[in-house]
């Protein structure tokens, strides 16, 4: 039974110390980036990547996003904005799987790994997803109508017990509190 605790606690210390700490998800931060971090600090962080600010003809900029290199999002952030002008970032969505929490979920994860890691608080229905609520990372976590076998626009309540284990995250919003 020792043997079996300590394995692992070794492959968790493994997993943590392999995982880059800029991309780990965390409550109510990414990697250093918080509530705090100004569009000036995200263009620091981001000198290398691909970025696009909306709306383009505007001071106030309410969404930062990143791409990868092949053109996709990487990372979307929004910001929090009161009266003309932002009071900092309200939330990242996040859609590369190179973001992973400590727990090693990403968006490369299916429905089973997120809720057998995580407790699920809350599942909401919108036109086109199941939305999964996670206090404990302060995330929600979107999952297609169409992996989960459910017509779009079906406002039905969806129960955990509807998800298959294979449905695909879509991305995962960290919100800033």
């Amino acid at each position: 039974m020792n043997k079996i605790v300590g394995l692992i606690l070794l492959s968790i210390l493994l997993v943590q110390c392999g995982q880059d700490k800029d991309t780990m998800i965390l409550k109510n931060q990414l990697g250093e980036i918080t509530k705090n971090t100004s569009l000036e600090d995200l263009d620091k962080i981001f000198k290398n990547d691909s970025i696009e600010k909306y709306p383009v003809k505007s001071d106030i900029k309410r969404e930062y996003r990143v791409f990868e290199a092949d053109g996709k999002p990487a990372l979307i952030f929004l910001t929090e904005v009161e009266n003309d002008s932002v009071k900092g970032l309200k939330l990242v969505k996040i859609y590369s799987d190179k973001y992973m929490t400590e727990k090693g979920i990403s968006t490369k994860s299916v429905y089973k790994d997120v809720a057998d890691t995580y407790s699920i608080d809350e599942i909401e229905t919108s036109f086109t997803a199941a939305i999964l609520f996670v206090n404990e990372l302060n995330a929600t976590i979107l999952l297609n109508k169409s992996d989960l076998n459910l017509d779009e626009f079906d406002m039905r309540e969806i129960r955990a017990d509807q998800i298959p284990d294979k449905a695909k995250i879509n991305y995962i919003s960290l919100w800033f509190e």
